[in-house]
């Protein structure tokens, strides 16, 4: 029996799948709340994969998977979902994961993100990062900041993609959706050109190389706000991976740059919700203050923690965060204890308690 794509994905749509995974010569999986789950059915062939992917790719996208082994591209099946598609070959045989994203943009009270987040998205200079492990709700996270931005201001932004995931309607703002590949050949280059094309905000899909981090810093610079992605961790560990990029050489003059134009730095994990019926993402905020700005600039980067765990302008740990939900009935502790990254502090945030080494101490 030949693939039915349609049910397939109205199936993953109405039971809330974050991805599909077709395997030749295999069942289906979908992954949903972050479990994989098979499908019932008979193993997909490889004529269903070839089928399938003869009606939604393009002539430059099969010449792309052929001379790769892989191609990455976007498809919109109707008005409700499109999805983020990888199409690979694996000894030889086709396999495609396929990212659902719904249409209809969450806000970041749909998300319930921290009310910080409003905060961060409403600057008008700087760059705000975010972090975390593909499949963190990083895009949904942007989209949701762009969206605020777009319902209450009039400004002009330039987004470059890879690829464009969701569909943004010009509301207050006025928005231009590059996809790397397809309007633009990089993210250096759609960023070096976003900047002749009047823009207020920039967000660029990812940090992905020297280049385009030093000329997201001059952009910042120059009185724009440019949003990205890193794959990091944590707050240090993103301001690290950054420095690692270049020169020990170059570090100190890198060090005032990022203590001049970074803002923030958000880093989230999706978390299953109490009952296990889908996922809420757990945060650590940084907000770059003058402290924080200090400690760069003079590398005390672990001393940055310690800013942090004090909770004052929006700061919030990893752990605190966890510890916040847990007490919101958002989390079970249970889970939050996979998650968490000290034990015994975490224990005395979720009584509400503070040791005195989460005071902090350091003087700005």
């Amino acid at each position: 029996m030949a693939l039915n794509y349609e049910a397939l994905v109205d199936g993953a749509y109405n039971h809330n799948a974050s991805d599909i995974h077709l395997l030749q010569d295999s069942p289906t999986f979908v992954r949903i709340d972050g479990v994989m789950r098979p499908v019932q059915g008979t193993p997909v062939t490889r004529e269903d994969i070839e089928g399938f992917l003869k009606e939604i790719m393009n002539s430059a996208d099969v010449e792309t998977l052929e001379k790769r082994r892989g191609a990455d591209f976007a498809w919109q099946p109707d008005d409700r979902m499109r999805f983020r598609m990888a199409v690979y070959y694996e000894r030889e045989r086709l396999r495609i994961v396929m990212r659902l994203i719904k249409i209809k943009i969450a806000s970041i009270d749909d998300l319930n993100l921290p009310d910080i987040v409003k905060e961060i998205a409403g600057w008008h200079r700087g760059v705000t990062l975010l972090t975390g492990v593909t499949g963190s709700g990083k895009s949904t996270t942007l989209a949701a900041m762009m969206n605020y931005i777009n319902s209450r201001e009039s400004r002009c932004i330039i987004t470059i993609e890879d690829p464009i995931e969701l569909i943004h309607e010009n509301i207050k703002s006025v928005v231009s959706q590059r996809e790397v590949g397809r309007d633009v050949e990089s993210f250096r280059h759609g960023l070096v050109q976003a900047l002749r094309q009047d823009p207020d905000v920039i967000l660029i899909g990812e940090m992905r190389d020297p280049d385009t981090i030093s000329t997201a810093l001059r952009a910042a610079e120059t009185g724009h706000y440019v949003f990205s992605t890193m794959h990091t961790s944590n707050a240090l560990h993103t301001v690290e991976r950054i420095l690692s990029e270049f020169p020990e050489g170059e570090h100190a003059l890198l060090r005032d740059q990022l203590a001049n134009n970074l803002r923030a730095t958000i880093t989230q994990r999706l978390v299953r919700r109490a009952g296990g019926r889908g996922r809420v993402a757990a945060l650590e905020i940084m907000v770059v203050t003058t402290t924080i700005r200090k400690l760069l600039s003079d590398n005390e980067i672990p001393s940055i923690a310690t800013v942090i765990r004090e909770r004052r302008d929006g700061n919030i740990l990893f752990d605190q965060h966890l510890a916040d939900m847990v007490r919101g009935n958002i989390i079970d502790e249970s889970e939050a204890y996979q998650y968490v990254e000290d034990e015994a502090a975490f224990r005395r945030y979720v009584k509400g308690r503070m040791a005195t080494a989460d005071m902090g101490g350091i003087v700005g």
